[in-house]
């Protein structure tokens, strides 16, 4: 079995092949060539900390049963100084059930989401979009920005302050490693009613900007909340948008910033225009004009973990990358 860790991960893949890979995970979903069962979630009472055990079945020419298990503890950093997510990728030989790899899910949590983000910015972005209005300065947010620049022309990123001990180095950090403007600012509005594109990653529980705010032909990204009751979104910014999701069935139990509205009665389901796979398969329209406000809604999905983890391990047994080591059951 080969052991992953995150610097070993950190080297296997670009930002770009992540995104390609994410790209062929939802269109492979729609197109039902991947079993994925819904996620299944403990919620903990320590913290707001939950389990999340996500698995998928890839049958591509070589089979593959892939399983994350991951934590999430949302104020992990401010409590102890760990990071928000933490777990492991297993991948199985689907044919025989023999356990091929452990990898870092952290690293790749961050790294497919980015690519998500990045996947529904090159359908649903205006093409000229070069303006970013970022909310949160963690590992997502991170990898949020870095996807950004990988499909589209960003030359500035004004970065939403909310006081985060880590957002001068991420300012710093991020605007030279891919060589645009990063501006902390605390004024909300204006970062956002100047942006071509907003990304919120965060842990609130409530909406982070106004939808009135939001200028004609912004493109919108919410990964933060995957939970029924929170949302980073408000029902505004939903009402008035085109609305593109990850997966429909998923969106229905555990994205917020559209049950909300829901619940509200500001809007229905029919408010979804497609599930990002639809569009990917030329089956739905993307972005239709440069005037209107798209949203994709990300809950994460266990195929996007799949197909990451999976890429990454084969480009480490190419490389010779990891550590190896045997179970007692291995041969």
């Amino acid at each position: 079995m080969l052991l992953l860790s995150r610097d070993d991960l950190k080297n296997l893949l670009s930002m770009r092949e992540a995104i390609d890979l994410v790209e062929k995970g939802f269109l492979w979903l729609h197109q039902k060539k991947v079993l994925m069962p819904p996620r299944s979630v403990i919620t903990t009472p320590f913290h707001g900390g939950s389990l999340l055990m996500m698995p998928v079945l890839i049958e591509d020419r070589k089979k593959f049963l892939v399983t994350k298990v991951i934590t999430v503890y949302p104020y992990n950093q401010q409590l102890f100084g760990y990071p928000a997510l933490q777990g492991i990728n297993i991948i199985f030989d689907a044919e025989n059930g023999t356990p091929e790899a452990i990898l870092d899910a952290h690293f790749l949590t961050a790294l497919r989401t980015g690519a998500a983000g990045g996947v529904a910015l090159r359908y649903l972005a205006r093409k000229e979009a070069d303006t970013v209005a970022l909310f949160g300065a963690g590992p997502q947010a991170r990898t949020q920005l870095e996807a950004a620049c990988a499909v589209l022309p960003v030359k500035k990123c004004y970065l939403v302050s909310y006081g985060d001990p880590r957002e001068k180095d991420f300012a710093l950090e991020m605007g030279t490693r891919l060589g645009i403007e990063v501006l902390i600012t605390v004024d909300v509005e204006s970062a956002v009613s100047r942006a071509d594109v907003v990304i919120t990653a965060t842990n609130s529980r409530e909406p982070v900007f106004k939808g009135e705010w939001l200028r004609p032909g912004t493109h919108v990204t919410a990964i933060g909340s995957f939970q029924p009751e929170v949302r980073e979104l408000d029902s505004e910014t939903i009402r008035r948008s085109r609305v593109f999701v990850d997966n429909l069935e998923a969106a229905r139990e555990e994205a917020g910033d559209i049950i909300i509205p829901v619940k509200e009665g500001v809007i229905t389901w029919d408010k979804v225009e497609a599930e990002l796979g639809e569009v990917i398969a030329g089956e739905k329209p993307g972005r239709l004009n440069v005037d209107e406000v798209t949203i994709f809604k990300s809950v994460g999905l266990a195929v996007q973990d799949a197909v990451v983890a999976v890429g990454a391990y084969l480009k480490a047994v190419e490389s010779k990358v990891g550590m190896n080591f045997l179970l007692g059951g291995e041969q």
